[in-house]
């Protein structure tokens, strides 16, 4: 994975483009249609696993470094990894509970 996508990830600031995200998302966890108002979620719900695969704490500065690159060599989750993860995500409040929702038909 290019650094600075993965940075992305472990900083919680955008070094690339906000669609490497959702891409990048979707592809580690292998769930298609991750939404905006669940990425933050997604996000907290992966970082253990992330934490176990990325250990270099440059990583995990919380800083914007556009000098950071390179590929990095992560792996999918297993199966079991992203049903971890998923139950992370699901004890997780839902920001959306109880909000009025429209449906928008198009």
């Amino acid at each position: 994975m290019d650094i600075q996508r993965l940075r992305n990830l472990t900083t919680g600031i955008l070094h690339t483009k906000m669609a490497d995200i959702y891409e990048d998302l979707d592809s580690l966890t292998r769930n298609g249609g991750i939404m905006t108002h669940m990425i933050p979620r997604v996000m907290r719900a992966i970082e253990p696993w992330l934490r176990d695969k990325v250990t270099d704490q440059r990583f995990w500065n919380g800083i914007h470094d556009p000098s950071h690159q390179g590929e990095f060599p992560l792996p999918c989750m297993t199966e079991e990894e992203n049903a971890a993860a998923l139950q992370r995500y699901s004890e997780m409040p839902n920001p959306l509970e109880g909000k009025e929702k429209l449906v928008v038909i198009v």
